[in-house]
């Protein structure tokens, strides 16, 4: 494997601290200083802001008598130079330890700051496995998505803004220190961002139950996240019940947890270039994408589709594994028209003249390197035809 992400046949399972529970973030402050600090950098964006969650985490923090700095120049897709915007202005404030308050974006662009705070250089230099050489500054974060992940993994995904295409950062060296997962942060999202988010946490599931890297420690956690999407993904859409945004919270974090350390597949791989060339949420085109992705991968890992058949809740008893398998691809499919997003890249704006281009990109992706099985550039292309 180019770039090994481990060494030889060892295997791994590395989390952060994890704090869970409804107001759950009324402990931030704490967190932040017994980690040392003393001026906090802390990242989110507009909306996290409109929401009221960064006036809260403002005040766990001075109730600690801790001093801060808000860095909200934060968009979805996270670009570059807003990276190196917020890295300048942490060492000018001089700040040292870093809190992310909302979803996948300012994770990620707060990941992006801790590398080049202590690693200097340019995101580029870090693509790939473990590549980031030095400690990071220590970072808590608060997810305010049950879709991403990004708060339990060792994954960061910037975009390129000069070349449109997505930076994927894969190192144990950016783990964040503490997740604090309060599900009460949930309530505030619209329901399209909730169901784009939850379709993420499944694909994120899926892929990590089958990717070439899975083993016995990220089997549960996966097929468990699988199970609580099929369970609560709808009604915490439609309704925004409590109990069903907890259970999302739940499968999120066991998600998250399996992926960082199995690794991803192709879905990820073919959502990244539609994430840098169009600009699309990462949730919608992943959810696009996986149908036509699992169908392809089926035949590779039969007996665990199947068993994952029956977390989406397949009557498989008395099925052949073949054909329980072959039962997910409509399941997700019904999800997804349950949930009212889209099924084709057409829907989004998509061109298919840029079809092409994206499959040679999505083949160099890093996250193609655990898919259960290698694809052409041709395969490639036909699986973004299957859902233009």
């Amino acid at each position: 494997m180019p770039m090994q992400c481990m060494d030889d046949d060892l295997l791994k399972f590395d989390i952060p601290e994890i704090i869970y529970g409804p107001e759950a973030l009324s402990g931030i402050g704490h967190c932040a200083a017994r980690l040392g600090g003393e001026k906090i950098f802390l990242v989110t964006d507009p909306g996290i802001i409109a929401a009221g969650w960064v006036d809260r985490t403002i005040r766990n923090l001075k109730r600690e008598q801790l001093d801060y700095v808000v860095y909200d120049n934060v968009v979805s897709n996270p670009r570059d130079f807003q990276v190196n915007q917020g890295v300048q202005l942490y060492h000018q404030k001089g700040c040292d330890v870093i809190i992310a308050v909302g979803g996948g974006s300012p994770i990620d662009t707060a990941k992006g700051i801790a590398v080049l705070a202590t690693n200097y250089g340019k995101l580029e230099e870090f693509v790939g496995c473990n590549r980031v050489m030095h400690p990071i500054p220590p970072l808590i974060c608060a997810p305010t998505t049950a879709g991403t992940g990004a708060d339990v993994s060792q994954f960061a995904v910037v975009l390129d803004s000069r070349r449109k295409m997505k930076l994927c950062i894969l190192s144990r060296a950016i783990m964040p220190d503490i997740s604090i997962i309060d599900p009460t942060l949930l309530e505030t999202k619209p329901e399209e961002l909730i169901a784009a988010t939850g379709m993420d946490t499944l694909t994120h599931a899926i892929e990590a139950y089958v990717s070439s890297l899975s083993w016995p420690m990220t089997d549960p956690h996966a097929i468990h996240a699988i199970e609580l999407v099929h369970q609560h993904l709808v009604r915490a859409t439609k309704t925004k019940d409590a109990a069903a945004l907890e259970g999302m919270a739940v499968a999120c974090l066991e998600a998250g947890m399996a992926f960082s350390n199995a690794i991803l597949g192709a879905v990820h791989a073919l959502a990244h270039p539609l994430g840098g060339l169009y600009d699309l949420h990462h949730g919608i085109v992943n959810s696009v994408m996986l149908p036509s992705v699992v169908r392809r991968n089926l035949s590779h890992e039969t007996d665990k589709f199947a068993r994952m058949a029956r977390a989406l809740g397949v009557e498989t008893r008395g099925m052949h594994p073949t054909e329980a398998a072959q039962q997910v691809p409509a399941q997700i499919e019904a999800l997804i028209d349950q949930l009212g997003l889209p099924r084709h890249l057409s829907q989004l704006g998509v061109s298919a003249d840029d079809l092409p281009t994206m499959a040679a990109m999505a083949q160099e992706d890093i996250c193609m390197l655990t898919n259960p099985c290698t694809y052409s550039i041709g395969d490639i292309e036909a699986m973004y035809r299957d859902v233009w």
